[in-house]
């Protein structure tokens, strides 16, 4: 007998004071980057009814401060597990790779890690880090099907990055920064540069302009992600958007285009999943949410319909 479920995800903070996005079931509780210091992640999560001790692993798309800044201490008090791939671990601080000496995993692209009834796979980015990666969350178990996108922290729309995000359900992708704004804004010329360049940050054209693709391959909704305060607002990263969408006229029902928030958690988005067996552990932190009691504070919510209204679960 089939049971159905849900695999519940927000973004818990976005930008350059510290990104994280937490994702889970009923068997599993994950968090991608860690980069607000250990207490506000603690009280991020409390936010979405979740506790830290329950959180099962920690996956790391790359060792840069505002997306590791909260690992050590909260490795040192809580021993997480935590994966990330070798170059971004032999690139952090000699502390944090000491706190991270009894709970480290590392990861290669393609390499698929099982936690609870999720599955996560890694794939390579580009950025000016040591190393970068995104992830996709699957479930099941014969034939996985991806569930969450994650995509942040890159320079340019890459293969492998279209390949992988292809068929998610929900997407975070990065859309950092306005062109114009970043042009005329008081940034040195080199840093211009470099936020501009092929391992630097996703605009929003370009993020927009790759979003029809997406949806026509299974998209539903989409979370635009790690927006610069300098150089972006979220209107105009919304509106960028949601041109281009609506532009594509395409005949899939409702969209859901969101922002991700600097500081607080996002709303609460899901999707159903079909499980034919009952796992034997059971975490029951994410069974009794409330979702419309998450806070919402500072978000872009809007539906983007096209054509027909359709099933956004």
């Amino acid at each position: 007998m089939q049971e159905i479920s849900q695999i519940s995800t927000c973004s818990l903070s976005s930008g350059s004071s510290g990104n994280c996005i937490f994702a889970g079931c009923e068997t599993a509780n994950i968090l991608f980057d860690v980069g607000r210091s250990a207490k506000a992640t603690v009280e991020l999560l409390t936010q979405i009814n979740v506790k830290i001790t329950d959180i099962n692993a920690i996956f790391i798309t790359h060792e840069h401060i505002d997306h590791v800044s909260g690992l050590k201490v909260l490795i040192n008090k809580y021993k997480i597990p935590v994966y990330m791939v070798w170059e971004s671990f032999d690139n952090l601080n000699p502390d944090y790779k000491s706190a991270l000496g009894e709970v480290i995993r590392f990861i290669s692209p393609k390499d698929k890690i099982k936690i609870g009834d999720l599955s996560v796979e890694c794939y390579k980015t580009p950025h000016d880090s040591a190393e970068s990666v995104g992830y996709i969350v699957s479930y099941g178990s014969e034939k996985p099907k991806k569930a969450v996108g994650i995509a942040t922290d890159i320079g340019y729309m890459s293969k492998e990055i279209i390949d992988a995000m292809c068929g998610c359900r929900i997407i975070y992708i990065e859309s950092n920064h306005d062109l114009d704004m970043l042009r005329n804004s008081s940034y040195p010329e080199k840093l211009k540069q470099r936020i501009k360049s092929k391992h630097g940050h996703l605009s929003n054209k370009e993020c927009a302009e790759n979003l029809p693709y997406f949806i026509k391959n299974g998209a539903r909704k989409i979370i635009l992600y790690h927006l610069s305060g300098e150089n972006n607002t979220k209107e105009l990263a919304v509106k960028e958007s949601k041109m281009s969408i609506l532009n594509a006229k395409l005949n899939v029902g409702t969209v859901y285009l969101g922002v991700a928030p600097k500081l607080s958690p996002s709303k609460m988005i899901s999707v159903k999943i079909k499980r034919v067996e009952q796992s034997e552990k059971k975490i029951t932190l994410t069974q009794k949410i409330k979702y419309h009691e998450i806070p919402e504070i500072d978000i872009e919510n809007i539906a983007v319909s096209v054509k027909t209204a359709g099933e956004m679960g």
